[in-house]
């Protein structure tokens, strides 16, 4: 007992030293989340995640109780019965209105002013947990999706998880946790923007919980957006239906930061003159491409070129001065 207690102290510790809040740091955020129970034909249940966002209304993920013969939230062993829904299935979106919840709402920030590696923290009730629980990490990826960004950030979340928060250190949401990656290898989480809860207030309230429209991220492969077609083929270390991809994508957005690294990424494997002038695009594109700039460096060292390889390193510091505590390795 007395070593789990030494390793949850220096985990807290270790947290705050990088700028994390504590748990107990979050027990105000936790008067605007919410747990829902969903009930299935045949006695089945589920459960996901919500936050309150204006009062009596609570934003989760669409998935969570689509087609589900009932949905509810609990709140400190009470149960609430929404009134209404708004609903964006194809987005994922979905706002549960009620008369009579007793809960703060949060304060949201858009998410087209988040940053690259900006350091964040989800919270959310992970495998049916009763109370909701952080994870911390940072903004990875911006993807221009539908005129807005999807968020890809190194905060890890499960089963359960769907629809509940990812907020910046100063506690505004500025995403809903909805979706990762397959497979276990890379470990991809995306959350979708908070401009689209504004746009599914001013659709109509719904009472029918039932849709046959699939959202975007569980379209076949081939209608799924870029940034998820890339996934499997990067676990799968395929670098030519990596290229492939990738060249796409450069043609559909010339001015995507993240096309331009995954096109020098494949390269790194196949021609390192090419990989330099992709990640040098990606960077002039987004200077905070730390993920660019990584394999830019790795490059550079590799080749023995000591100037750009310095300055570089100081373009890495400046957004992670403990980036180097560690060496990265060649993906």
């Amino acid at each position: 007992m007395k070593n789990i207690l030494i390793l949850i102290i220096l985990t807290i510790t270790s947290l705050n030293s990088f700028g994390y809040p504590a748990q107990s740091e979050l027990f105000g955020l936790n008067k605007s989340m919410v747990q829902l129970w969903v009930s299935y034909e045949k006695g089945v249940t589920g459960t996901g995640s919500g936050v309150l966002v204006k009062k009596n209304h609570v934003v989760t993920d669409c998935h969570v109780f689509q087609n589900a013969t009932g949905v509810n939230v609990v709140k400190y062993h009470d149960t609430y019965s929404p009134i209404g829904f708004y609903a964006d299935w194809e987005h994922d979106l979905c706002v549960l209105k009620f008369d009579n919840l007793p809960l703060e709402p949060v304060k949201v920030r858009k998410t087209s002013t988040v940053k690259y590696e900006e350091k964040v923290f989800t919270l959310t009730f992970p495998n049916d947990n009763p109370v909701p629980l952080p994870t911390y990490g940072k903004v990875k990826a911006l993807y221009d999706f539908d005129k807005q960004n999807i968020v890809r950030t190194s905060a890890s979340f499960t089963v359960g998880s769907s629809g509940g928060a990812l907020f910046d250190l100063d506690f505004n949401l500025i995403g809903i946790t909805t979706f990762k990656s397959p497979g276990k290898r890379l470990g991809y989480f995306y959350c979708l923007p908070t401009e689209w809860i504004d746009d599914v207030l001013k659709t109509p309230m719904i009472q029918d919980i039932k849709s046959d429209t699939p959202p975007f991220w569980a379209l076949p492969d081939e209608e799924k957006p870029f940034f998820m077609q890339i996934v499997l083929p990067l676990q799968d270390s395929n670098w030519v239906k990596v290229k492939e991809i990738a060249k796409m994508w450069t043609q559909s957005e010339d001015d995507n930061t993240n096309a331009w690294f995954y096109l020098g990424l494949a390269e790194t494997h196949f021609n390192k003159d090419f990989a330099k002038l992709f990640f040098n695009k990606s960077i002039q594109l987004n200077s905070r491409n730390l993920d660019a700039l990584e394999q830019l460096y790795l490059i550079l060292k590799a080749e023995g070129n000591k100037s750009e390889m310095d300055k570089t390193k100081a373009m890495i510091e400046l957004i992670d001065p403990d980036f180097f505590e560690a060496e990265p390795e060649v993906v």
